[in-house]
Parts: C-alpha cells; sequence; structure tokens
C-alpha cells in the first residue's frame, strides 16, 4: 500500500543525487564491459606465438649439456 500524498515532483527533487549516482555506475559499468571487450577483440588476433627463452641460440649447434653443481653422487 503506498502513502496517499505521494507528491512525485518533491520525491525527484529529493533523491536527485542518488538518481545521478545510479546512473553515473550504469554508464561507468557498460563503459568497462566495452573496453574488456574491445581489449578482447583486438588481442585475440595473435596468430604467431612468441618464441620461449631457453638461454641458448636458436641456430646452435653445440649439444653439449652443462653438468649441474651441487649435484649429489
Amino acid at each position: 500500500m503506498s502513502a496517499p500524498d505521494t507528491n512525485i515532483d518533491k520525491q525527484e527533487q529529493r533523491h536527485k543525487p542518488a538518481l545521478l549516482g545510479i546512473k553515473g555506475a550504469m554508464v561507468f559499468g557498460v563503459l568497462m564491459v566495452l573496453i574488456v571487450f574491445f581489449l578482447a577483440v583486438m588481442g585475440g588476433g595473435d596468430d604467431q606465438l612468441p618464441a620461449i627463452e631457453t638461454g641458448s641460440t636458436v641456430n646452435s649447434t653445440d649439444d653439449a649439456v652443462a653438468p649441474v653443481a651441487g649435484g649429489s653422487d
């Protein structure tokens, strides 16, 4: 049951800061979703994976393995 003497214009003026805050939060949320979507679409097209760094050159012909220091025998 609602109050019998509801003045919509008066209530709108009283709640204006809260309504602006809610609208601002909605705009911020939509903006964040659009930014995440944009970044996902722009970054999702990488066809080549980066090379894995192993500490040696790719064209190395040296197959010798260095011994591990401090190993137990």
